[in-house]
């Protein structure tokens, strides 16, 4: 079979014919790629409409001419094909899919009749690729899916028959050709959205292992070829990372991102550098890099954020065997009123807790020994190119970029110590302060309120390592604070959801305070307490949960039937929790022990009466409903034989 070299010396006529073809396909794509620019907004795709007749005229022509030798017949079906798949693009452009994938498809029947040689090759991996982003935006993934594994075969192969590079899709029309290394610079990129795309239609089909390992090689590719868009590559590696924490794969998920920074501080400072563009073009790209390096900001918390909670929960189980039964804890809160509690004066706020800084803490702990350090070093990383089985996706790495700088900034492993915890902790809260220069609550109500709400997070978390239960109390407060001004000026009507989630925070956060104050008290002598300090702070817990339960009702004030599904779990546990804050509450006498105990009662019940009329079994609030029931038990008689003593 004839290759286009070889064509080259077709018939005069031949060569004439495919000089005025050429001509015709290059007036119409110049119509669709440059007239189109200054197409009105009422008729957007007037040039690409234009253009798309004239390549309909051109493969008139193309269909009309008879081949008189095989070298002609080859040379003229690639014409043909070639105009189909220029037909296709711009199909797709003007959002017609099905003109789109009857185009594509009319390519492959005509390259179907040619074996696969190194002036097509090209031609068919790109319309594998481009057919398969048409079915799978049609939702037709599986199709998709195929034609990219056909396109993944095609490039194996050809590359395994050790050929030279293949041919370009547009020199079919062209009187020069491109060198070697052009052409397979080009056939590799053309491979390089294969892999691409693969990642989207796995990711959609829920491969999420697999689609991070081809995301994490298209990204390695870009990188070798040096042919990428900065931004974009940087966002998406960035955006890989978070699939790595959903696996608690911190070593890579920081790498990811420590590559995401290096990239973008790379174009940051070049562009500060720079020539001086036009004043459109350039405000566009400065404003897209402040974006960009937002988002990897936001990325960054996140992975502070999951870094943080899971050290916690992996704390909380190996301490299990030190906690009590959460309903003799439940029935204790309740016989408080038997013990002589007291308040503990509030030390002095300390200057190292300054927004931003936990407090120092000084507690003995050494830090972690040499050699753990040496034998994370001993920890090898491998590339793509080294990849044998998908499981070794946690060891992947991308080469070429510098990140040591970044991978220090936060540690990869779950935290054990309140020093671990406090270096998380200071460079989450360090990656939030920069997000929230671009993400503002005037600009960006809710991305700013989610950034400000992991820090909240995260000041949480601090506190499950910190050993001293009044600093505890003031990271509450930070968090409180924190909190009350992000809720304080959103619409309740424009920003229902966002409100419901601050407000039960913000009876969780005053609700744990309210623990610690009972905790610290127990330690004092009565002389020092002061219980109507502490019965203001659980009352604003109530009314914050109370708040939260109001927030749940229709525009009419009246309470639903049926919570939707991401409130019941909430609702539930707020009324669990002001129950048990009424019997935190100091009683002034036995009638008002009385009374809170039964406010303590209505919650429980109410509680449990949804709990039951919902057949809730796929509810995570077992334990609460236990509690519950146990106390709708206990309390008639705790409230009885107070009466009795009376």
């Amino acid at each position: 079979m004839p290759t286009l070299d070889e064509l080259a010396k077709a018939p005069t006529n031949l060569k004439d014919w495919f000089t005025s073809l050429g001509e015709h396909v290059a007036e119409s794509r110049r119509v669709i790629e440059e007239l189109s620019k200054d197409d009105p907004p009422t008729e957007p795709f007037r040039s690409r409409y234009a253009g798309r007749n004239m390549l309909k005229s051109a493969l008139e022509r193309a269909q009309t001419f008879n081949p008189s030798t095989d070298q002609e017949t080859s040379r003229v079906r690639l014409a043909q094909a070639t105009i189909y798949y220029y037909l296709g693009q711009v199909s797709s452009e003007v959002e017609e899919p099905q003109e789109a994938s009857k185009s594509f498809t009319s390519c492959l029947e005509v390259l179907g009749l040619e074996p696969v040689l190194k002036y097509n090759i090209s031609l068919r991996l790109q319309v594998h690729n481009l057919l398969a982003t048409v079915w799978s935006g049609r939702g037709e993934h599986k199709k998709a899916f195929e034609l990219l594994e056909k396109a993944k075969e095609l490039h194996a192969g050809y590359v395994h028959s050790k050929e030279p590079p293949p041919h370009a899709i547009d020199e079919v029309f062209m009187d020069e050709e491109f060198s070697s290394e052009e052409r397979n610079v080009m056939f590799e990129k053309l491979y390089t959205n294969t892999l691409f795309y693969l990642a989207q239609v796995y990711g959609v089909n829920g491969d999420n292992k697999q689609a991070a390992a081809h995301c994490h090689i298209t990204l390695q590719r870009q990188l070798e070829s040096d042919d990428f868009d900065p931004l974009d590559w940087s966002l998406n590696c960035a955006t890989l990372s978070q699939y790595y924490l959903t696996l608690g794969n911190y070593r890579s998920a920081r790498h990811t991102l420590s590559s995401a920074s290096s990239v973008i501080s790379t174009v940051e400072e070049a562009g500060s550098d720079g020539e001086e563009e036009g004043e459109g073009e350039g405000e566009s790209k400065k404003e897209k890099m402040k974006k960009t390096r937002a988002d990897i900001e936001r990325c960054w918390v996140k992975y502070c954020v999951n870094l943080m909670k899971e050290s916690v929960t992996n704390k909380e189980e190996s301490d299990v065997s030190d906690k009590v039964n959460p309903i003799t804890e439940v029935k204790n809160t309740f016989d408080e009123e038997e013990k002589e509690a007291a308040e503990k004066t509030e030390e002095e706020a300390k200057p190292d807790l300054e927004q931003g800084n936990p407090p120092e803490k000084d507690d003995g702990q050494e830090d972690k020994q040499e050699s753990d350090d040496e034998e994370k070093e001993k920890k090898k990383y491998k590339t793509f190119s080294d990849l044998v089985d998908l499981d070794d996706i946690e060891l992947l790495r991308i080469s070429n970029i510098e990140t040591g700088q970044y991978e220090e900034l936060v540690p990869d492993e779950l935290c054990t110590t309140y020093e671990d915890a406090k270096k998380v902790f200071k460079a989450g809260t360090k990656f939030a302060t920069n997000a929230t220069d671009y993400y503002t609550f005037d600009e960006h109500v809710s991305d700013h309120v989610e950034i400000k709400q992991d820090v909240s997070i995260l000041y949480k978390g601090l506190t499950h390592f910190d050993t001293d239960e009044s600093n505890q109390c003031k990271m509450h407060k930070r968090r409180i604070d924190l909190l009350t001004d992000l809720v304080t000026p959103l619409n309740q009507q424009h920003f229902l959801q966002l409100c419901r989630q601050i407000r039960f925070e913000l009876g969780e956060a005053r609700n744990q305070m309210v623990s610690l104050k009972y905790s610290i008290a127990a330690d004092q002598p009565p002389e020092k307490h002061n219980w109507k300090k502490i019965n203001n702070l659980g009352m604003a817990a109530i009314q914050e949960f109370q708040h939260f339960i109001d927030l749940l009702k229709d525009p009419l004030g009246n309470f639903p039937e049926t919570l939707s599904e991401d409130t019941v779990r909430p609702y539930i546990v707020a009324r669990v929790y002001m129950a048990r804050l009424y019997g935190k509450l100091r009683a002034t006498d036995g009638h008002h022990k009385i009374a809170l105990i039964k406010k303590a009662l209505d919650e429980f019940r109410l509680a449990v009466e949804y709990y039951d009329s919902h057949a809730l079994k796929n509810v995570d609030v077992q334990d609460e409903i236990s509690i519950a029931r146990e106390m709708l038990v206990f309390l008639p008689v705790k409230m009885e034989n107070i009466r009795k003593s009376l």
